[in-house]
């Protein structure tokens, strides 16, 4: 049970990183190609610049977890 949470977690994590990078790499290309304004891309490069900060904190804790036991 335990080590299902463990793999659920760093699952988490990792498509949390993904989706943040698809925010900021994808709106981007949009933008440089003029189909999308700047405001809409701050705001999606916001966005995805905070989620992978907090994908990467909770590997940071996960990791800090599994040195621990």
């Amino acid at each position: 049970m335990v080590s299902a949470l463990k793999i659920f977690v760093r699952t988490l994590g990792k498509l949390t990183a993904i989706a943040g990078f698809s925010l900021i790499v994808g709106p981007a290309l949009l933008a440089i190609n003029g189909f999308l304004d700047n405001s809409t891309f701050t705001v999606l490069f916001i966005v995805g610049f905070v989620l992978i900060i907090v994908s990467s904190s909770n590997r940071a804790r996960s990791s800090r977890a599994q040195k621990q036991t």
